[in-house]
């Protein structure tokens, strides 16, 4: 019987373990050759290098909304949006250079929403942020990088 405890909880620890850096905040895989940011995409966790943590989702930080939008470079102006929790965010954006963009033109309410809704809205809106992206998850660096959000692909 013990055997086939330490067996199940070998097998839990596997399914649930770590993985994809969501432990190693500073560990995130770039991939070069994807040049653009196209597609939808959920936050997953914010991140704060100073203080060397990881905020994931719960019911008190977003009231158990998700934060999902969409990124299109396809068209011309370049388009952002998508739904932060309870709010409805739009807007464009461009490129600056590899690996940095901004957006220049960014509308929501910022009515009733969560301090999750909040997080987002400040990394993502004012400034040119620097991101990193591989096939699964998206990292948009702000605050001159010392923090980040980190978004996985819908």
């Amino acid at each position: 019987m013990k055997n086939r405890t330490a067996i199940a909880g070998f097998l839990l620890i596997g399914l649930f373990g770590c993985s994809d850096n969501d432990f190693d905040i500073r560990g995130f895989k770039d991939d070069p050759s994807i040049n653009t940011l196209n597609g939808t995409w959920k936050v997953i966790s914010f991140e704060d290098y100073a203080q060397n943590t990881v905020e994931y989702k719960n019911q008190e930080n977003s009231w158990g909304f998700d934060i999902i939008v969409f990124f299109n470079d396809t068209l011309d102006p370049k388009l952002f949006g998508g739904k932060v929790t309870t709010n409805s965010v739009s807007g464009e954006f461009e490129y600056i250079s590899e690996r940095q963009f901004r957006i220049p033109q960014y509308a929501t309410t910022f009515v009733g929403q969560p301090k999750w809704a909040d997080n987002f809205n400040h990394a993502i809106s004012g400034e040119n942020v620097t991101f990193r992206i591989n096939d699964r998850r998206l990292r948009i660096y702000f605050n001159n990088e010392t923090k980040s959000v980190t978004l996985t692909k819908e």
